[in-house]
């Protein structure tokens, strides 16, 4: 029986390198899709360990939540009201005795120069804790603090890519301009991984107080920032959370929210969801490519078969059987699968690499991708060549006179 099989594969592979052309585009056929399937799915999960790894890095864990401003959807327009949230608000979030820290922070957009250089910059007016709550710290210098808070300072603490934006040498006691105002930088921050449409490294953070008097002319915020106890359960919390501000804002009945409560979860679901769904049509794509190609692959095999309809009528004349003819084109197309499935493999490794190198997505590898682009592979080969292999049955013997 052994010798039986290794004499199947011998004589597969002969007949496969007796047509390289053939070999060559049934090959390439398979190779096309699965790596465009590997590619496409190893991106898919790199963009979402991306997520993950960025909300882990501004601490947005399963003991955090976000409050914003204004109800709505998520991210948005906001369909009420945007000045109702107070620092009165987190006070009396900040007593509840599940609640471990909370920074509530106003945000702004304004104008940045510094010698004559000028952009648009996101501008935050933050508490001294911001730094815990987002666990994001000073590379050099140091953050704001209590007495910035109380003084309504003119200071600032920048992301690490504006000293860069503006060409800042020795940024640390320089001033720059924010609108009217000098604000003297007295720290750079950490460098963050970055996704969305404002780029984490590219924020001026000053005190809130100074933000709220100064700069942005109101007495509201925009969010708040809460870092609850280990083992809070956060459904619970933002029922609570909700009855407070509900009742401080004085909304009842049918009356919509004008905040919004963001959970870790729900953060998660809307960053991933537009990428879910264009990996879910690529996905769909790869695999109608991939279908197209085991039609191509069942051509290929028919004319495979018509060149080599002598030898299998002579099989056939020597005893071969239905069954071992069919085994014969069947192994045939798994050594086509297998050799498909590492080429496209390591092309998409290649296309991964050169990805990343340009981009922030990392390379993944992942043997449960390999083993599904190699199944997908395998059934396709498989399905596609099974009716040939059944067409070679039918060959009859007579033919080989007729090639004599």
């Amino acid at each position: 029986m052994k010798f039986l099989y290794i004499q199947i594969l011998k004589d597969v592979w002969k007949e496969l390198i007796s047509n390289k052309v053939n070999l060559f585009f049934m090959i390439l056929s398979l190779v096309i899709s699965l790596t465009a399937l590997n590619t496409i799915y190893s991106l898919g999960y790199s963009a979402k360990e991306q997520i993950l790894n960025a909300l882990a890095n501004v601490q947005f864990g399963k003991d955090a939540m976000l409050i914003l401003a204004g109800g709505g959807k998520i991210i948005g327009l906001t369909t009420t009201r945007r000045d109702t949230l107070k620092l009165g608000d987190a006070k009396e979030i900040e007593k509840l005795d599940f609640v471990k820290l909370v920074s509530p922070i106003s945000l702004g957009t304004s104008e940045v120069s510094y010698k004559g250089n000028a952009e648009m910059i996101r501008i935050e007016g933050v508490f001294p804790n911001y730094t815990i709550a987002t666990n994001w710290y000073p590379k050099t210098g140091r953050f704001i603090n209590k007495n910035d808070l109380k003084r309504l300072s003119k200071v600032c603490v920048v992301g690490f890519d504006i000293p860069k934006k503006f060409g800042i040498k020795d940024p640390i006691g320089k001033k720059i301009k924010i609108r009217s105002e000098y604000f003297e930088i007295i720290g750079i921050l950490e460098s963050k991984p970055t996704f969305g449409h404002f780029n984490r490294n590219e924020r001026i953070f000053i005190p809130l107080t100074t933000a709220q008097r100064r700069l942005f002319n109101k007495d509201y915020i925009d969010a708040i920032k809460i870092l609850f106890q280990p083992g809070t359960n956060i459904d619970l919390a933002k029922y609570k959370i909700r009855q407070i501000l509900r009742k401080r804002h004085k909304l009842y009945g049918i009356e919509p929210d004008d905040f919004r409560i963001i959970t870790p979860d729900m953060a998660i679901k809307f960053f991933t969801s537009a990428s879910k769904i264009l990996t879910i049509f690529l996905l769909t794509i790869s695999l109608i490519s991939l279908i197209i190609s085991g039609v191509i692959i069942m051509n290929l095999m028919y004319a495979n078969i018509e060149e080599k309809s002598p030898i299998i009528a002579l099989r056939v004349a020597l005893g071969a059987t239905s069954q071992r003819i069919i085994i014969h084109y069947l192994v045939m197309s798994l050594i086509i699968a297998f050799i498909s499935g590492l080429i496209g493999w390591i092309l998409s490794l290649l296309i991964l690499k050169t990805i990343a190198y340009f981009t922030p997505l990392k390379a993944y590898f992942s043997w449960l991708t390999f083993l599904f682009s190699l199944s997908f592979a395998i059934l396709t080969t498989i399905v596609f060549s099974l009716i040939p292999s059944v067409k070679a049955t039918q060959v009859e013997p007579s033919i080989l006179l007729k090639s004599l």
